[in-house]
């Protein structure tokens, strides 16, 4: 029987298997590198944040399902852009500078929007906005940097490079059936997941109905956290020769993406 316990349990184990694999990395990632700093982020993702689904689920009544919901959609989206960069034929390097050129896109646009708001309301005067030329001031700065040449398609105009949405991305993931089934459950999963983030009448309904079907779904979940801390490591299989550390019952009970 799945109880909030049990998920609680599983959270634990999965965090510790995640940090029992980022163990064997210490002292092997010295350089700052965007490949492997991308799998070793991920990888240190899933560790701290099913620990706090542990802690969150413990004791916790089975009807209250926004909280993990919220967080367990962060990690649906990890283990989907994972499994698309597994299957990607070509330079997977680039294909993750442009993930963390629309990163860096957002920010700047997130920073000029606050910019025209100081100046459009504020005559500039806002303490916690940025005015015009300290935010050309934190463009050049960008700039500057030489590592940061790769974000850009355009240095000059300050236009970075871009990366497909979640949804076309995950209309690229083909491979065997299984592997069309993670994929398709894991991006209805997001979906349902993502009607916590937005608030709406019918996440509040949602809540009000207690259902197992809720509890069947953050274990669904947990099976892909596991799929992502196997896919993460793999980056370090292949560059390091490193053996992954599995755990013979998460393996038993949230399986691996073999065909991958």
């Amino acid at each position: 029987m799945i109880t909030t316990g049990v998920l609680s349990e599983d959270a634990k184990e999965l965090a510790s298997l995640a940090n029992e694999n980022l163990g064997i990395l210490t002292g092997k990632c010295q350089q700052k590198e965007e490949l492997q700093d991308y799998y070793l982020g991920i990888l240190r993702r899933q560790a701290i944040i099913l620990l706090d689904l542990e802690r969150l689920l413990k004791g916790r009544n089975s009807g209250l399902i926004t909280t993990p919901f919220i967080i367990l959609r962060s990690l649906m989206d990890d283990f989907l852009h994972l499994l698309y960069l597994e299957l990607f034929v070509g330079d997977k390097y680039e294909e993750i500078v442009k993930i963390n050129a629309k990163a860096h896109k957002q920010v700047f646009q997130s920073l000029k929007d606050l910019t025209e708001s100081n100046h459009k309301y504020f005559n500039d005067k806002y303490p916690f906005y940025l005015t015009h030329e300290q935010y050309k001031t934190v463009q050049e700065k960008f700039v500057s940097i030489p590592e940061n040449e790769k974000y850009f398609r355009d240095k000059e105009s300050f236009k970075f490079k871009s990366f497909i949405t979640l949804a076309e991305m995950v209309k690229k993931i083909n491979a065997s059936r299984d592997v069309n089934i993670f994929r398709d459950r894991a991006f209805y999963l997001w979906k349902e997941f993502s009607g916590f983030v937005h608030y709406s009448n019918f996440s509040f309904y949602l809540e009000l109905k207690e259902d197992v079907t809720h509890l069947q779904k953050m274990d669904e979940a947990f099976q892909y956290t596991y799929n992502s801390i196997y896919l993460s490591f793999k980056h370090f299989e292949r560059a390091l020769e490193l053996k992954f550390i599995d755990n013979e019952v998460l393996q038993e009970k949230y399986g691996i993406i073999h065909d991958c």
